[in-house]
């Protein structure tokens, strides 16, 4: 791997993460983003193939075939950067650095094109990673057919102690199942004064969330570490006026599938209990989101060894701690064996401090041409290791 040369294309990541960050598109269906992508690997020589919603790439030949992914989805947030480059579509901003993914893997391309490999990787751009299951999208339409092998990673700070410019990775379970509930208390409105004459509904959501939290405390084993938040509560038009309903949602986050089970159902119970105790009724809905993200341990160890070559032993730490966003790269990592890691692109000297979905999130852009390298030499380890490319053949 020429090391100069992927600093060299530092410049064009750049460029290519501007593009994509003012063209932000939510959801499955991205036709700006798609085509930019489509019309920079055209212009690479490439002949990138669509596959569901978003496109595959595949580069070099021989044995085996590893992937790359990108997500390429943003969020429905309005921009407050100010930089030149902003969302030109109002209430939509790449705020999770999705825009830096996809340019990272074009730079790839771009260096293969200049650096034809004698191996095979594929790299699949993937839209609807922010709860559209783009990652199923893909999967069904063919994105891993012969994949041996898959490496992803995500910017920004989510493991706030690590410096700037500092891989996190974790073997095994990495991050966890994302489900959503939502429960409506109807009750029977009345006039604040006269409380007796109704059902107040705000008793029973009273009751649920302050539920939730002993659900957690007390019926969840504390060495499988589990997350219930409540994120919204509606109900009332006036301060003297008691509603007919409130409706609460809110999120579980789990790593182990026997706990994801029981807090649905419990969350369920404690909606219905909550409701009688006070005379209402509960209308309880519990939506499964992405499954828990777990690491392939030898994917993790090379990908280790791949950083300490190219950047230096203080490029890369590893935790034990699970970070409990979920991610829809954990249904590639379903079927193929792989490594998820997470990459610091804050940095306070520049004042780049602004964590995930925040409207004024941006990322330390000097530095992404160390994404390209890790996953170059990844590659470049794992074609090296013929009893490797055996073993996820």
């Amino acid at each position: 791997m020429d090391l100069e040369a992927l600093k060299g294309l530092n410049s064009d990541i750049v460029a290519f993460r501007r593009r994509l960050h003012s063209i932000p598109e939510v959801g499955l269906d991205l036709p700006k983003t798609r085509g930019y992508v489509r019309e920079v690997l055209q212009s690479l020589g490439y002949q990138p193939r669509d596959c569901g919603y978003g496109l595959i790439c595949d580069i070099g030949s021989g044995p085996g075939l590893l992937a790359m992914r990108a997500d390429m989805d943003a969020l429905p947030v309005q921009e407050q950067t100010g930089v030149a480059y902003a969302s030109i579509h109002a209430g939509t901003m790449h705020a999770c650095g999705h825009d830096a993914h996809t340019a990272v893997l074009l730079g790839i391309a771009k260096y293969f094109a200049a650096n034809p490999p004698p191996y095979r990787v594929r790299l699949i751009f993937q839209p609807g990673e922010e709860g559209y299951f783009g990652a199923v999208n893909m999967i069904e339409n063919g994105a891993l057919d012969g994949v041996s092998a898959i490496i992803g990673g995500h910017v920004g700070q989510l493991f706030p102690d690590t410096p700037p410019g500092v891989f996190v990775v974790k073997s095994g379970s990495a991050m966890a199942a994302s489900d959503d509930f939502r429960v409506v208390f109807q009750g029977k409105g009345t006039h604040g004064s006269q409380p007796q004459t109704g059902r107040d509904p705000f008793m029973a959501a009273a009751a649920f969330i302050l539920g939730t939290q002993v659900l957690k405390g007390r019926e969840t084993d504390p060495n499988k570490p589990s997350v219930i938040s409540v994120g919204t509560v509606h109900g009332g038009t006036a301060y003297n006026i008691i509603p007919d309903s409130v409706e609460i949602t809110g999120t579980v986050r789990t790593i182990a599938p026997s706990e994801r089970e029981q807090l649905a159902k419990r969350l369920k119970e404690l909606a219905e209990f909550s409701a009688a105790a006070y005379g209402l009724s509960a209308e309880f809905t519990y939506n499964y989101g992405y499954i828990p993200l777990v690491n392939d341990a030898t994917m993790v160890e090379l990908f280790m060894r791949a950083v300490r070559e190219t950047l230096g032993e203080d490029r890369i730490v590893t935790v034990d701690k699970v970070n409990m966003g979920g991610e829809d790269m954990a249904y590639y990592l379903q079927k193929v064996p792989g490594v998820f890691y997470f990459f610091n692109t804050n940095n306070a000297n520049k004042g780049i401090v602004a964590p995930n979905h925040n409207p004024k999130f941006d990322v330390d852009e000097e530095i992404l041409w160390m994404m390209a390298a890790a996953n170059i030499r990844l590659a470049e380890l794992f074609y090296e290791g013929r009893d490797l490319q055996d073993e996820y053949r």
